[in-house]
């Protein structure tokens, strides 16, 4: 494979100039890697600098201009992390991507808060390289070379489990190693089951907390008129029922993590107890004279959407503000069906041990469905089942028989009998023998369009919003399903899909 040549050692380390091409570290053992990187990257127009120790990616560091390294976290000798937190001291604005092969959320995690630019797990998108490489390329030619990047936080080892390695969960990853050590409030979004209080576990761990409280509060699962006490905690006399004084949830936080779960079913009263935490930093307890500090971070969470309720008038603009200090987003796993494998796996593992059963494994067969079922109760609708699996298999291999019907799609009844005609015939032989005395027109367009709509969003919801799937269960071609999608203004949440040639609107 060729090689790169550099200049000979000891000229000096030139200065970057924003019309000199950027120079690229790639440090891995593995000849491989270093031979496409380098194919790709200077295919980019970039000067690669190939190493495989970080001895030879020392020397190399200090006789080139390099502004981007990409370096194996697993080395013989020094390890990734190390060899980036040297190289980092000694070359103020140097942006690292740590390569990697686990893409775990721990792994993620550490080499954010250690500084890392971001980071790739193999088998890498050349497409993702590509990217990676050009938002460092922007960066380096717009910010002085000298300028040292603000630290993000500590290293922290274990934390709570965030299993994924699709694209949106990576994102996740890197956010939280952002976000944990600053104190900032934090507003988780997600559907409902997608891990959201995982991640606020996540958070408080990596925050450097994990030996202090994590507290949690369920505003949709607590009563309104018992919310207050639970949070702000009360005096003893405060209220019918108040023998003692009772502390709250956010003195209970102290020095940890306060998790608001289902922030958008506060009450609005509370809302504005909750903004003056924010913002003041402090409260009383009910019926209380006495101003207690805030010394929890807050974590909320919510599977709403803020902004509609806002415009509602159901939940407070300057609240949603204070929240929205720091926003992340956890996305469905119907979005993210390749984190379906390793969740499974990682379930059946950990329900194993919990129920006390022998292991099991999943054929390919069982596992395909999975990965097909849309999963309307994404990750805890997925844990859940693997539960019962372990419980209700016979054996130690779950094979597409064992699996629900319902989530097969075995044992459907073909829509030409049974009850869907039943179903059909029940609601339309009524107004078919009105309109016949009516002499009204157009029931089958009626009918037809009724059953379209809701029948093609579902199909887009299970393909994952997947036009060319969806075009092929429905029978029909790309161009007749956009135009079907146009015409009955088929939308993906509150937003129009685009039309567009990629196959995700």
């Amino acid at each position: 494979m060729p090689s790169e040549v550099h200049p000979p050692l000891g000229a000096p380390h030139a200065k970057s100039k924003s019309a000199s091409p950027t120079h690229v570290l790639v440090l891995d053992d593995e000849e491989t890697i270093r031979w496409v990187f380098q194919q790709t990257l200077r295919q980019q127009g970039f000067v690669v600098h190939p190493a495989a120790s970080a001895e030879d990616a020392a020397v190399i560091m200090e006789h080139q201009p390099v502004g981007l390294a990409l370096v194996d976290i697993n080395l013989p000798g020094d390890d990734g992390l190390t060899f980036m937190t040297q190289q980092m001291k000694k070359h103020p604005g140097l942006l690292v991507a740590i390569i990697t092969g686990q893409g775990t959320m721990d792994t993620a995690v550490k080499a954010m808060q250690m500084g890392a630019f971001d980071y790739l797990t193999k088998p890498f998108d050349i497409n993702e390289v590509e990217e990676l490489a050009r938002r460092a390329d922007q960066i380096l030619k717009t910010t002085a070379r000298g300028i040292q990047p603000p630290p993000v936080g500590a290293s922290t080892e274990g934390g709570a489990v965030l299993i994924g390695k699709s694209r949106g969960v990576r994102e996740v990853y890197k956010a939280i190693g952002r976000v944990a050590s600053t104190g900032m409030t934090v507003l988780v979004l997600g559907e409902s089951g997608t891990g959201k209080e995982m991640i606020a576990r996540a958070i408080h761990h990596h925050a450097g907390t994990r030996s202090r409280p994590f507290v949690g509060v369920n505003c949709a699962a607590i009563p309104k008129d018992l919310l207050e006490s639970e949070l702000f905690g009360h005096e003893r006399g405060a209220f019918t029922g108040a023998t003692d004084r009772k502390l709250g949830r956010i003195e209970q936080a102290r020095g940890g993590t306060l998790f608001l779960d289902e922030i958008g079913d506060m009450p609005l009263n509370l809302q504005a107890k909750l903004l003056r935490v924010l913002q003041e930093r402090e409260y009383q307890r009910v019926g209380g004279q006495e101003t207690l500090k805030v010394e929890a971070r807050i974590v909320a969470a919510t599977n709403q959407r803020l902004e509609k309720m806002v415009a509602e008038e159901r939940f407070r603009e300057d609240l949603l503000y204070r929240l929205n200090a720091f926003t992340l987003s956890i996305p469905p796993l119907r979005e993210r069906r390749e984190d379906i494998a390793p969740l499974t796996e990682y379930f059946l593992r950990k329900g194993a041990k919990e129920l006390g059963v022998n292991p099991r494994v999943l054929t390919p067969e069982a596992l395909q469905a999975l990965e097909a079922y849309p999963w309307p109760g994404n990750v805890r609708e997925l844990e859940n089942l693997i539960k019962s699996l372990l419980i209700t298999s016979a054996g130690a291999v779950i094979d597409r028989t064992d699996l629900p019907r319902n989530l097969t799609g075995e044992g459907v009844e073909d829509l030409s009998h049974g009850a869907f005609q039943q179903a059909v015939l029940a609601y339309w032989a009524p107004l078919s023998g009105a309109w016949c005395h009516q002499g009204k027109t157009g029931l089958l367009d009626q009918a037809l369009q009724a059953l379209e709509k809701p029948l093609i969003r579902q199909v887009l919801m299970d393909c994952g919003w997947n036009q060319v799937r969806a075009a092929q269960v429905l029978g029909v071609n790309r161009n007749t399903l956009r135009v079907k999608i146009k015409a009955l203004g088929i939308s993906r949440g509150d937003q129009p899909m685009q039309d567009e040639d990629d196959d995700h609107p």
